[in-house]
């Protein structure tokens, strides 16, 4: 099982992230203390910084290569594979796996529009067949 389905990610560490997937590239350290102090208005400690990314790369979501001999950092996921195994993850602890229970907490019992009827059957054919 991936560390990433064993915690979700901070605020502080959602700001990194979110760097790294907007820019799309590697970035270095000295890249991200000047993004997090010029986007932010909290003084950022390189110690501070140093942890978040130490924390990402545990969890599995920043690896890193060297060149020469300084580190870069990439997402180790897209956004969409990300939102994939946290949903997974969610499903898993909060309605045993159960799409049905899922389901039926977010609608509260009330009816769905046709719309969304029509969209989950079809959804539903696409991944049986």
């Amino acid at each position: 099982m991936s560390k990433i389905t064993d915690t979700g990610m901070s605020r502080s560490e959602a700001l990194i992230m979110d760097y790294l997937w907007e820019e799309g590239t590697g970035k270095m350290f000295s890249e991200f203390m000047a993004y997090l102090s010029s986007n932010t208005e909290k003084v950022w400690a390189k110690q501070t910084v140093n942890t978040f990314l130490r924390r990402l790369i545990d969890k599995g979501l920043i690896r890193t290569e060297m060149r020469g001999r300084k580190k870069v950092y990439y997402a180790a996921l897209t956004i969409p594979e990300y939102e994939k195994v946290r949903t997974r993850y969610l499903l898993d602890e909060l309605y045993d796996g159960s799409v049905i229970r899922f389901l039926s907490a977010l609608t509260g019992g009330r009816s769905i529009s046709d719309t969304v009827a029509n969209n989950l059957r079809a959804m539903i054919e696409e991944t049986t067949e």
